[in-house]
């Protein structure tokens, strides 16, 4: 494994963008380096900033670049490396207007195998919650997000004594004690925290929201006010189009007091799980291009 020197852009402030700038020339140089001198067949990136210094490195040896998808409105970094690419990855069928590549598959996100087969009794015993009750999950991202540590904050008071609690809280220590809460900065195991959820509230990055769809769970989006292009308000709207169980609210519409009926209506209305084979689907396509050189 090896760490390129660099940083994403978008969200940044003009000192950090300014920083990022700057570590994008050593960080360029050493992939130059690192493609010829290990021999890469080829480059897969998922159109993010951070992936541009590899993925031109890789233009510029001859490499064969695919990029992957992952929201409703791609950024500039997508945009740009989807000019180069070999083949582009969609996460699912629909307009991308920005993206130019000539070759487009649709072949969904790729999500890790574990998410998909978390164990309930499993689940009950690690996070120390009671079999029987309604569970709740509420998730701000990897980082978590302070809006819905706060929402939680007002929101878990609110409910009946059937329901309990995870909270994904990020850095924001919650101020309410609850023996029906369990709060963490960050969940390791997000397998058995969405096998025993019964709602998820939650905002609407690309990964979320493809782990959402394809198991099923009912969730409360809010997508972040202040994401690129607006694209976690149009990853939610796609979703919601797709299922019933899906309800997308603004963040600057979301009235706590509300949210305890909503919640309650949501409850049972979890879909099957679907099977996601996007990981075989983009290694065969990528492994059968290599392989013709």
């Amino acid at each position: 494994m090896f760490l390129l020197p660099t940083t994403g852009w978008v969200g940044k402030t003009f000192i950090e963008k300014v920083l990022s700038s700057f570590r994008f020339v050593p960080g360029f140089i050493f992939s130059l380096f690192l493609v010829w001198r290990k021999k890469v067949f080829a480059i897969f990136n998922t159109g993010a900033f951070v992936s541009l210094p590899i993925s031109i490195a890789g233009i510029f040896l001859r490499v064969p670049i695919f990029t992957l998808i992952l929201d409703s409105k791609p950024g500039k970094a997508a945009t740009l490396l989807s000019h180069f690419s070999k083949e582009i990855f969609l996460p699912y069928e629909g307009t991308f207007p920005l993206i130019f590549g000539k070759k487009k598959t649709i072949t969904g996100i790729p999500l890790r195998e574990e998410i998909l087969k978390g164990n309930p009794e499993e689940a009950l015993k690690y996070f120390s919650l009671k079999k029987g009750k309604k569970t709740l999950l509420i998730i701000g991202g990897s980082r978590g997000a302070r809006f819905l540590a706060q929402l939680a904050e007002k929101l878990i008071p609110l409910m009946g004594k059937n329901w309990q609690f995870i909270v994904q809280r990020g850095e924001f220590n919650l101020k309410i004690k609850s023996k029906l809460l369990r709060e963490f900065p960050f969940i390791d195991r997000m397998d058995l925290a969405y096998s025993i959820s019964d709602v998820i509230i939650g905002r609407a990055g690309a990964i979320t929201i493809a782990e959402i769809e394809a198991l099923g769970i009912p969730a409360i989006l809010i997508p972040y006010p202040f994401a690129a292009s607006d694209h976690q308000f149009y990853n939610a709207k796609r979703l919601a189009s797709r299922r019933k169980n899906i309800v997308v609210i603004r963040e600057k519409e979301v009235v706590v007091e509300d949210l305890p009926e909503l919640i309650e209506k949501l409850y049972l209305r979890k879909e099957p799980p679907k099977e996601n084979s996007s990981a075989q689907k983009i290694a065969e396509r990528i492994s059968n291009y290599v392989w013709k050189i």
